[in-house]
Parts: structure tokens; C-alpha cells; sequence
């Protein structure tokens, strides 16, 4: 499976060099007569061309590729020739990212985004110009700033190289989030986002001629041997590990690196039901593979995974956000008090609660060791594999919330702090409490009256202000709620 995270930002460093025709000074040119040879102003260009070559190797960050530097000359008629041109077109359809010394006269001409690393006034003038004409591009003082730049375009280069796989009940907007954002072509023309939609029947094809192997059978007894407890049949851990490797096999046929399937519409087929199977443990163990999975064929949720995983490195939790009011112990007006418990204590505020079945076991990073967990289940007939993570035992308590609008433009973000975490027997487990930066009442009307829905995808961290970045870089709107 080709992976989004390994791609690598493709950078074209061009060093241009000014070659003045004669020797004189004036308003903007001055020196000794040794200095201003053209011959001298050749050859300490090539001097300080090979000295920058080894800056950018010693500097960059391991997101980018340095496409082999060129260095081009022009004189003070400020005209760049066909011929020096021809160096930088033998590799122009493979750049993301130009980074130039001085403006080069008709880069414009390739289209692509530019960057200057630079102290002095020269990057603000060249940055203005080149945006204000359509461009793409961006100044930098320093190396730092650089490779937050190059970070936000391996974000933007990961994203376009996404292809998501939809095992749909086919219907225009799933069952169970209306806000999904129905129009994927869309996504293709303004990220570069692929996908096969197709019927989530396909995979249990593939699930029945599957047999049980020593690698389903391997992946079973490390999470048996790995969680503290175990409250379901190993059996039926070995049907969930088949519906995971079914889909896998459609993601492999398809070229897909990102998952999502409907659970209203498959639960009613039943194949479920016969198979023994819930598609959760699957949306784990694609995240922690750092492949981003969704439940219910939310679009707007997978596109924040996506963000989230792609940015921090980290696997995401998700789920439906509910509000505990103030002094109160219980969800009745779900109209599920058999399948929600009460919380063991009351909170002196209004909290979020989220509660789904797919935490991941490297959501403090994928460098990280994975965090402790144990294996339950989803049914009260006791299969539907899940994990259970105690998100209250992390090393950080501050968390970000992330969820994108029905039309794929624009992303709320928002903070908050774990106060708490219970796991259930049955359903969505576990089921993590938090205080919401600005309120989570609030947050709930946000997430309601800006078209964005309902699924909340959750990052440990606070990653609010790199997004911000990341959404001038990638071209979607970012909205913070405070």
C-alpha cells in the first residue's frame, strides 16, 4: 500500500546570480573596480552557489527531497535566457516547491509555488508581487520557519495523494450523518482527493473466501497478549481481524490509502450480524497503521483525521459529541438510556462527552510506545471486537477538536481538556468527558448553525495555531471557536 504520510516535498533550489555586462557604479551598485568585473561577480556567484548547496543539505527537514540545485545567470537587462531556462524545465513537472535566492524573471511561467529564505526587504517585495499575481508563495527568515513550511507542504502534498476507499449503502447522503459531504469530485478538484465508492457488500465477498490465517491469527494473539483484560472470545477477535484484512484486499485492488464505511445501512443488512463482525477494531488498527479511517461514511470527519494524523504524526480518536449538562448525570434525551451508563460522578459545567469504539493505541504518537488498552465488546452477544483506552492516562490532558463543513472548504478547530473517561460493556466505548475552551454547549450550536455536522475527530495536543498554517497552505478556510 502506498502510504500519504511517506511522501516527500519536492524542492528546486535556484541560485541566480546577476552578472553586470561592464564595470560602474551607481544607486544600486557599488565596489572596486576588481569587484565589479564581470568575471569576479562570476566566480564568487559560484563560490557562494556551492557554499548555499551545502547550507540546504545540512538544514533541511526530512519531509523534503532537494531537487539537484541549478545555478542560472542574467545580466542588469534583468532577462533570464531560454537557455538557462532549459535547466530548470528538465525537472519542472516534478517541483512542489520552488525556493529561489533573488527573484528569477518568468519563473511565474511554471505555475508552481515559490519561497525565499531571507532576512532583508527583497522576500516581502517578491512574496507580494508573486500573490498578488495568482501565485503561490511564502518568505521565511530562517531555516525553523523553512521546514514549518515544508512540514505544511508534506501535509498538502499527503493529502492530494489520498484515495479514499467508501463501502457505501450507495444512497446520496448516509443514513446516519446527513452533514457527509456528498460531493467527492469536489474534494478531487480542490485537494486532489481520490476515491472508489462502491457497495459495502463487496467486502464481505471478500471476507467469505477468506480463510483464517497465521497472520489474522498472529494479529489476534498480539492484541490478546497485549490488553490488560480480555472481555471477548478470541474467535470472534478473528472474525473482526477478517473484515479488517477483506478490507484491505479492496484498498490494495483500488489503490486506496484512507477507509470509511456506512454502520446504520450495514447494521440493517445484517451481514454483521452473520459474519460476527463490526467494522471498529478495523478503524483502530487502520489509524494506528496511519491509515485514516472513519465510521459512518463521514466524509467531514475523515478529511479532519486526515489533518490531524498527516500534521501531528499522531493516531486520532473520533466520535459523537454529546452534552452533559451541568450537575447532571445521565443522557436520557438520547433516547438510549439501556445503551448509555451515567457517568460515576456529576461535573460542576456543561462538558462534551464523545463516545465511539475506535480509539487508537498511538494517539500520544506513531514514535511513541502504544498506550495501554483492553479488548472488549461491541454486541451484548458478546462479538464486535473494540478496544478501550483510557484517554484520561495520557501525558497531556489538552486536546484539539476538528471537524469539516457539508462542501469540504472550511474546518472548525477548537480546545479542550480531558476530565474524565469511563468504558462501557456494550456500544460505543470508551466514552471520554472534556472541557471545551469556550464551552461546550457553544461548541455543539457551532458545529450546528456552520454546516459543519456532528462526529468530532480529537488529537492530543494543541495544534490550533499550525493549522491556521496549514489552511493558507492547502486552501481550506479555518474556523476557531473560542
Amino acid at each position: 500500500m502506498k502510504y500519504a504520510m511517506d511522501v516527500k516535498v519536492n524542492v528546486k533550489p535556484i541560485f541566480s546570480n546577476m552578472v553586470h555586462s561592464d564595470v560602474w557604479e551607481g544607486p544600486c551598485r557599488v565596489g572596486t573596480p576588481e569587484e565589479l568585473e564581470p568575471s569576479y561577480e562570476i566566480r564568487t556567484g559560484k563560490e557562494q552557489f556551492k557554499v548555499w548547496q551545502r547550507e540546504l543539505e545540512d538544514n533541511f527537514c526530512e519531509y523534503a527531497k532537494i531537487l539537484p540545485p541549478i545555478y542560472i545567470e542574467f545580466n542588469e537587462s534583468f532577462v533570464v535566457s531560454d537557455d538557462e531556462f532549459e535547466k530548470i524545465e528538465k525537472d519542472a513537472a516534478d517541483v512542489d516547491l520552488f525556493l529561489i535566492t533573488y527573484r528569477v524573471p518568468g519563473l511565474e511561467r511554471f505555475g508552481k509555488p515559490i519561497s525565499m529564505i531571507n532576512l532583508g526587504p527583497t522576500p516581502v517585495d517578491i512574496v507580494a508581487f508573486y500573490r498578488d499575481i495568482g501565485l503561490d508563495a511564502y518568505m521565511a527568515h530562517d531555516y525553523d520557519e523553512f521546514n514549518e513550511l515544508l512540514k505544511m507542504f508534506h501535509v498538502k502534498k499527503a493529502i492530494s495523494n489520498t484515495k479514499f476507499l467508501v463501502l457505501s449503502a450507495t444512497e446520496q447522503i448516509p443514513a446516519s450523518v446527513n452533514s457527509s459531504i456528498p460531493d467527492l469530485y469536489g474534494l478531487f478538484k480542490r485537494y486532489g482527493i481520490k476515491n472508489n465508492r462502491m457497495s459495502f457488500k463487496n467486502v464481505f465477498d471478500v471476507m467469505d473466501k477468506l480463510e483464517i490465517s497465521e497472520s489474522i491469527e498472529k494479529i489476534a494473539d498480539n492484541l490478546i497478549a497485549g490488553s490488560k483484560k480480555t472481555g471477548i472470545k478470541r474467535d470472534w477477535i478473528l472474525q473482526d481481524i477478517k473484515y479488517y484484512f477483506s478490507v484491505r484486499t479492496l484498498m490494495e485492488q483500488y489503490g486506496c490509502n484512507a477507509f470509511t464505511t456506512s454502520c446504520k445501512e450495514l447494521c440493517a443488512s445484517r451481514y454483521p450480524m452473520r459474519e460476527k463482525c463490526t467494522p471498529c477494531l478495523t478503524h483502530s488498527l487502520l489509524k494506528d497503521d496511519r491509515i485514516p479511517s472513519a465510521c459512518e461514511e463521514d466524509i467531514n470527519v475523515l478529511l479532519a483525521e486526515m489533518v490531524f494524523m498527516y500534521l501531528t504524526e499522531k493516531s486520532v480518536f473520533m466520535g459523537n459529541p454529546v452534552l452533559v449538562k451541568k450537575g447532571s448525570k445521565t443522557v436520557e434525551q438520547l433516547g438510549m438510556p439501556k445503551l448509555l451508563f451515567d457517568p460515576a460522578q456529576t461535573f460542576d459545567e456543561d462538558v462534551l462527552e464523545i463516545h465511539h469504539s475506535v480509539p487508537g493505541l498511538k494517539m500520544e504518537g506513531y514514535n511513541q510506545n502504544s498506550m495501554e488498552y483492553e479488548l472488549g465488546h461491541f454486541t451484548y452477544a458478546g462479538w464486535g471486537t473494540k478496544i478501550q483506552v483510557d484517554m484520561s492516562n495520557a501525558k497531556t490532558k489538552t486536546v484539539t477538536f476538528g471537524r469539516f463543513n457539508r462542501k469540504g472548504t472550511r474546518m472548525l478547530v477548537a480546545s479542550g481538556e480531558i476530565v474524565g473517561c469511563i468504558f462501557k460493556e456494550t456500544y460505543c466505548s470508551p466514552v471520554v468527558y472534556y472541557r471545551v475552551t469556550g464551552g461546550a454547549r457553544e461548541l455543539r450550536h457551532a458545529l450546528a448553525n456552520g454546516c459543519y455536522g456532528h462526529h468530532l475527530a480529537v488529537v492530543y495536543g494543541d495544534c490550533i495555531s499550525q493549522i491556521k498554517k496549514l489552511g493558507s497552505v492547502v486552501g481550506f478556510e479555518v474556523e476557531v471557536f473560542k
